[in-house]
């Protein structure tokens, strides 16, 4: 595995990767503002009772299994998908692998049978403490000991909508892994619109984010709900968005701030890439607008909160750490969740990335802007590690700050703590479905915590609030 120095986050403005050597350290997924509409590489679908769908296993009977339709993970054999497809067989689903590829479909469904819950939680990294049974209002009731079927599995591209249309006739719900969302995303929500399937996906694409804001009208009328960023993009933030609103309600002003150190995966790095020519974003009166990482009003350090004093995360996590802004999801959604139409997001990275940046930036965009240097980058990911192995996502902590403040002066910040930001995606993802699937109710584009309250973000697992601040207004 490749030393990822902990000073920046995989998931800001990818400039800061770029600089450590195509990309260093840390959480999950960001990526500015890119161009729309790239297809995939064409691959045919299956056609009915082809051996992809032979494969599959009868469905037992269960409210989230079986009686109720089925729900399919697309991108399941990536490295986020596939942490997303043992989180769901962990807690008792029984969800359809899918994706464009049908050698690694059918190796994942193979490695995945016959293993148990307490060993997926194992390799997910979670704690001895997690166990399978009663951890959710809407999950299934499972033995962490019994073994899972074979999961059933599906191999078809995203190229063909008719095709993409009949493979989601009869599912309830698609949490789409497959990145870059950019170009993944539009016909996958075109797809579930058409069929009534509810759509979520683990983005923290602005553009895709908007794009699914903009079919929330078709959406309610379809009754389907949108859910784009139910993993580490943007759940911990959405949520504190929310408590930050809730405790000053007159706040105009909000901020929001990323330090998880680690590394990236493949995909992530990928979709960071097709990020850069976009360049830096930030919310202005309630518009998305452009912006020189040099503004003088760009915070330069954040405090977040106390450092731990002992374990694997000693001295990483707490303090004064220097930061930059860069281009998140909650962009788009910050503003939804909160009314608040002034947001800017902020990285953790070193001083010198930072004093470099208003330089190095133009130049990435310029560079990267040309596909066939983009697509050398992108050949270059391929060539790294997949993510981070079992152990870091065990002991890897992740903190998330956030700062309100109104017209009068007042002010009120918290920080959270958090697993790694790959395993909480895991976790996030697929208790945002098991909430879906239990609302009926819930139709429409939606934000995590707009849809289920940021006492739900609080409430999962190894999440806390370290600190709260405030001027006492």
């Amino acid at each position: 595995m490749r030393n990822h120095r902990s000073g920046g986050l995989f998931l800001g403005c990818p400039t800061l990767y770029i600089f450590n050597g195509l990309l260093p350290a840390s959480s999950t997924r960001q990526v500015c503002h890119v161009s729309r509409e790239q297809n995939q590489p064409h691959q045919a679908a299956p056609e009915r009772g082809s051996p992809a769908e032979r494969d599959a296993p009868e469905m037992p009977s269960d409210p989230h299994r079986g009686d109720s339709p089925p729900w399919l993970l697309y991108g399941a054999y990536g490295y986020t998908g596939r942490l997303l497809a043992m989180e769901a067989l962990r807690r008792g689903h029984r969800p359809i692998l899918a994706g464009r590829r049908e050698e690694p479909l059918r190796e994942l469904a193979h490695e995945l049978e016959g293993r148990t819950p307490r060993e997926l939680a194992d390799e997910l990294g979670h704690p001895e403490t997690v166990t399978a049974r009663h951890e959710g209002e809407h999950a299934p009731d499972v033995d962490p000991d019994a073994p899972v079927p074979r999961p059933a599995w599906r191999r078809f591209s995203l190229d063909d909508p008719d095709m993409l249309r009949r493979e989601l006739e009869g599912v309830s719900a698609v949490l789409h892994a497959a990145g870059p969302f950019i170009h993944t995303a539009p016909p996958m929500l075109e797809a579930c619109l058409e069929v009534g399937a509810h759509y979520l996906d683990i983005t923290g694409e602005v553009p895709v984010f908007e794009r699914a804001f903009g079919l929330h009208q078709r959406a309610r009328d379809a009754g389907v709900a949108l859910l784009s960023g139910v993993g580490m993009d943007v759940v911990p933030t959405d949520g504190a968005a929310a408590l930050l609103a809730e405790s000053l309600p007159s706040g105009s002003r909000l901020e929001l701030a990323i330090h998880s150190p680690g590394g990236p995966s493949a995909g992530t790095l990928k979709t960071i890439v097709e990020g850069v020519p976009g360049g830096l974003l930030v919310r202005r009166d309630g518009r998305l607008e452009g912006a020189g990482p040099g503004r003088r009003e760009f915070r330069r350090q954040v405090d977040f909160g106390p450092e731990p004093q002992e374990g694997p995360m000693a001295g990483r996590l707490g303090g004064r750490r220097s930061v930059a802004p860069y281009t998140w999801g909650d962009l788009a959604t910050a503003w939804r969740t909160t009314g608040v139409g002034h947001v800017t997001c902020y990285m953790t990275t070193s001083r010198w990335q930072v004093r470099l940046m208003p330089v190095a930036l133009p130049l990435l965009r310029a560079a990267l802007s040309v596909g066939p240097l983009r697509r050398l980058a992108g050949r270059a990911v391929d060539r790294g590690p997949d993510g981070p192995s079992p152990e870091l996502r065990r002991t890897g902590r992740t903190r998330v700050w956030g700062r309100m403040e109104d017209d009068e002066g007042r002010w009120s910040e918290v920080v959270l703590e958090l697993p790694q930001g790959y395993r909480f995606t895991a976790v996030a993802g697929v208790r945002a479905l098991e909430e879906v699937l239990g609302r009926p109710e819930l139709r429409g584009a939606v934000t995590p915590a707009g849809a289920f309250g940021h006492e739900w973000v609080l409430a999962l697992p190894e999440l806390e609030v370290v600190e709260t601040r405030g001027s006492g207004g």
